[in-house]
């Protein structure tokens, strides 16, 4: 039986491999400030985005409905079915929360909440390889 130091220690490494891997992957992407952002969707410059605002930013780039539906029912913390800029600047900790979420269940491959050290070796080698694969692609432009 594994003690607890241990289940804790793996834990966290875990959570900072999904750290480190999270950042590689937005390794040399530049973040939009997001009050030039707000103001951008923001057509009608009531200070506040709508549905209407928020979705027709969101299907230039092609995301399903359902799924901008879903983020702006998250953002809308006071549910009166618009976006503050402080409600819109909290997406950054939303998306961060569910990147989370959804590493530690890639990772967490028999689905009982746990990471054991076998699930988290098989990750590691599933994202170098993944890592490899990409500084390939790379040099061969």
């Amino acid at each position: 039986m594994i003690s607890k130091t241990l289940k804790f220690s793996l834990l966290a490494v875990a959570l900072c491999s999904i750290s480190f891997v999270s950042a590689q992957e937005r390794k040399g992407k530049k973040r939009a400030n997001p009050e030039k952002l707000f103001q951008k969707l923001d057509t009608n410059a009531d200070g506040s985005l709508s549905l209407d605002e928020f979705k027709d930013k969101k299907q230039r780039e092609e995301i399903k409905a359902e799924v901008i539906d879903e983020r702006f029912k998250a953002l809308d913390q006071d549910t009166d079915g618009a976006l503050s800029f402080e409600e819109f600047k909290s997406r950054k900790e939303i998306t961060k929360k569910e990147r989370l979420q959804k590493r530690f269940a890639e990772m967490d491959a028999d689905g009982n909440g746990t990471i054991d050290m076998a699930e988290y070796e098989a990750f590691m080698e599933k994202a170098e390889k993944k890592h490899r694969g990409k500084k390939r692609k790379q040099r061969r432009r």
